[in-house]
């Protein structure tokens, strides 16, 4: 097969097919294929009267909203979405007011008129001077000596997100909102938003209409800002989108400037994040609307006065390189709803009576699939640093003298500190060990406050708070990955080789050691073993490896525990560890030629804007293959051979390379999240597609995907593997896999029942005039025709639950 490049297999599209030698799938007779010529014609008739047309015309805002509804319907399942019963440590019925100003002298006497203005008179209002050069500090100060509930905070310039940040930590009011200094506020702001936050006290968030205004501060009329929102056409009343199932899923931050949140959502959530300059609004709003509940008010009427002038941040756009960040934006975010279905780890720790709480909560995590781990089984080097988020629990008697040693802990592990409630005074300090302090009676106030974010929250039990601490724990947790991204320290090595596998093989063994017998300078490259079955004890194994290859740098080769199951788990647990700069994986059952990483780093240099580059996959074919086996179907045992010589940059899909020889950089990997962990094979399920997914990212972000057919590697597939059961199995994977790269918008958006339909009239042709000689491809044809048919289901199902929902 030199030369010959196969299809993907999760994306395959057969050619000619037969129906396979079999008694129940033959055609025995020309008065079968005429039956099926006229099932054919009828299907086809059916498809004329029912659309018209053949083609598909598919609805894009309907899938956009489509993919949203699904996930969050998927995260209230598993992990709940009510917060009900969580008490904060704020002062009840209070607005915080955030107002961060630099050198805005120009306007912020117009928007600190505006809040003082307020119907609702129970605010308080704290200005961030972010480093200011003009008379903007003399300005703030003169308010703050005239007003008790305004207060100000003089800071050197760090910009946007870190001033708001800054001043939410400081805040006291169970509302929470901020405003800009060139904005204003209208006399009934706080009051209607208050209002409608009391009205439905299951929503964490509201936002509301507004007006535009300009630089002079008059209505801006037939403006070419918000045109599609304006109500009538050019007015200066914009309203806003209703429905929050596009925010996250289509680059439009429709939230606008008039909104409200809850002091949860800052407990919660945390901070702004720093790395989000000219997004970090966006950011914050994605994250409400797919951890907690945001909702557009409950009333029509604009409440706010967004001024555009030439030195706002909108007006700058091109200048500040906002689409460019906003496009990274939502690609992370892509990956932050992959992450919040993915589970966590638990430990929980209990001392005496609360062993029986304990018990609750464990089942609580086991029932939403969460790992729940004993703390004392398990050394801090057993977890990969990113993509695994760690929870300590410990359920104390009483708070006094409770400390956790952090350096028993995996890193970046969330630390949790419970206590029963009762009439004890709560400490007003805890040791800083401590990330979150519970007690757990909701009738209790909490009092008194703790370090930002830290606590004391009252809870009616620790089951009650398990959706909250799910949250918490996961924006901690990205904060770690985010920070990772910023920053960019060089790379320790040049490549990092990443075997994944789940238990101890010969074949494992053999991939092993042509890793570490390349012609590269063994200086140049590591190799990471990732064990993603924990129950399997691979130590002995790296320690015999270590002796044999690398008696003098045991380091060179390094095991990794993976906790979570599934090969796209272990991938970014290897992504996490690896110190190369480009991260290659390298199938377990796959040999590596001695010059591979050496051809490797030829491509690599070749371009700085190449992402992702694969190499060539040959497929060790059994010396005694199945009677109706052909080598037309190695493809769908890996099997990738283009039929060119040199590096070349490919832009379909079907080029690009495949799992068994991928690599990419680890900065690139890291900007996009790592592997979608829904995609990737899990045991017994044959679905793949994630290596698709991660090149398909890396090329929305502007980099290069390519193939060096030079790095070569055999696939020494078990020979027991080629069976008709693997040739089904992967058929029909790749055909729904195919189908969630389009509803999930990684490629254009999937057929409606029609198009399934139409495809399915046209195997039957395919199958009644392939050629009846030729065992592989009836058997293929078969298969091919059987994953349509279940496909049919998907897409009706899929369809029936749009329409419901009027998209």
């Amino acid at each position: 097969m030199a030369g010959q490049q196969m299809p993907i297999p999760t994306v395959h599209e057969p050619a000619e097919m037969a129906l396979p030698e079999r008694p129940e799938a033959r055609i025995a007779s020309d008065r079968g294929a005429a039956a099926y010529r006229l099932i054919t014609r009828a299907i086809a008739r059916l498809l004329r009267w029912w659309h018209r047309t053949p083609a598909d015309q598919p609805n894009f805002r309907s899938w956009y909203q489509f993919r949203f509804d699904r996930y969050k319907r998927a995260r209230i399942e598993r992990y709940g979405a009510s917060m009900a019963g969580w008490r904060c440590p704020s002062e009840p019925e209070l607005v915080s007011i955030v107002l961060p100003v630099y050198n805005g002298e120009r306007f912020v006497t117009e928007a600190i008129e505006s809040v003082l203005s307020q119907s609702y008179r129970n605010f308080e209002l704290i200005l961030v001077d972010d480093g200011s050069t003009d008379s903007t500090p003399r300005i703030l100060d003169r308010y703050a000596e005239r007003d008790p509930r305004i207060r100000v905070v003089h800071q050197d310039n760090r910009r946007l997100p870190a001033s708001l940040s800054h001043g939410f930590r400081l805040a006291r009011g169970e509302f929470l909102t901020w405003t800009s200094d060139d904005n204003r506020l209208e006399p009934e702001c706080l009051e209607r938003l208050v209002a409608c936050l009391r009205r439905h006290p299951e929503w964490e968030m509201v936002y509301a209409n507004l007006d535009i205004i300009g630089d002079d501060g008059e209505p801006l009329i037939d403006s070419d800002w918000y045109r599609g929102y304006q109500v009538p056409p050019g007015s200066p009343h914009i309203h806003l989108p209703t429905d929050t199932a596009e925010l996250n899923v289509r680059a439009n931050n429709y939230v606008g400037a008039a909104f409200l949140y809850r002091d949860r959502v800052a407990h919660l959530l945390g901070d702004y994040s720093a790395l989000r300059f000219t997004t970090e609004d966006y950011d914050y709003w994605q994250q409400v609307n797919e951890l907690l509940n945001l909702r557009h008010a409950d009333f029509e009427a604009p409440i706010y006065e967004y001024r555009f002038h030439d030195q706002s941040l909108t007006a700058r756009e091109e200048e500040l390189n906002i689409l460019v960040v906003r496009e990274f934006l939502m690609v992370f975010d892509d990956f932050r709803r992959d992450f919040h279905l993915t589970p966590l780890v638990w430990m929980i720790d209990a001392e005496g009576a609360e062993k029986r709480r304990a018990a609750q909560l464990a089942k609580r995590m086991r029932q939403a699939g969460h790992s729940v781990i004993s703390p004392d089984r398990h050394a801090p080097a057993a977890f990969p640093r990113l993509w695994f988020p760690v929870v300590y629990v410990r359920l104390a008697a009483r708070p006094a003298g409770a400390v956790v040693e952090r350096g028993k802990l995996p890193r970046n592990a969330l630390t949790v500190l419970a206590v029963p409630g009762g009439e004890e005074a709560l400490a007003r300090e805890m040791p800083e060990c401590w990330d979150l302090c519970l007690v757990l009676d909701s009738s209790r106030r909490p009092e008194p406050t703790l370090l930002p974010y830290q606590g004391w929250y009252a809870v009616p039990g620790i089951r009650e708070a398990f959706s909250a601490l799910d949250v918490r724990a996961r924006s901690h947790h990205l904060r770690s990955i985010e920070a990772e991204i910023a920053a960019e320290r060089p790379a320790e090595l040049g490549f990092s080789v990443v075997i994944c596998t789940y238990r101890r093989s010969e074949r494992l063994i053999r991939a092993v050691r042509s890793a570490a017998r390349q012609s590269l300078p063994p200086a140049d490259y590591e190799i990471l073993l990732v064990n993603n079955a924990p129950e399997a004890e691979l130590s002995p194994l790296v320690g015999e490896l270590r002796e044999e290859l690398f008696p003098g740098d045991p380091d060179r080769l390094r095991l990794v525990n993976c906790p979570l199951k599934g090969l796209s788990h272990a991938r970014n647990a290897g992504i996490s560890e690896a110190r190369g700069e480009v991260v290659c994986f390298l199938d377990d059952d796959a040999v590596a030629r001695r010059d591979w990483l050496a051809e490797l780093a030829r491509a690599w240099d070749a371009d700085p804007r190449a992402g992702v580059i694969g190499g060539k996959i040959v497929v060790k074919q059994p010396d005694s293959a199945p009677a109706w086996f052909s080598d037309r179907g190695l493809g769908y045992w890996s099997h990738f051979v283009p039929d060119y010589a040199g590096l070349r940059w490919v832009e379909s899909t079907k080029e690009f390379p495949w799992g068994a020889n991928w690599t990419a950089r680890r900065r690139v990997l890291l900007e996009i999240g790592g592997f979608r962990c829904h995609y990737g094979r899990r045991g017994e399920d044959f679905g793949g597609g994630e290596e698709l997914v991660a090149a398909l990212l890396v090329r929305r972000l502007g980099y290069r995907v390519g193939v060096m057919p030079t790095a070569e590697v055999l696939h020494d597939v078990d020979p027991r593997r080629f069976t008709r059961r693997h040739l089904k199995k992967t058929l029909h994977a790749g055909t729904l896999v195919k189908y969630r790269l389009r509803s999930d918008l990684y490629l254009p958006p999937g057929p409606a029942p029609k198009g399934v339909l139409w495809s399915l009239a046209g195997y039957c042709g395919r199958l009644l005039r392939g050629p009846r000689s030729d065992r592989f491809e009836r058997l293929r044809g078969y298969y091919s025709l059987l994953a349509r048919l279940r496909l049919l289901s998907t897409v009706a199902s899929d369809s029936l639950a749009r329409a419901s929902r009027g998209w």
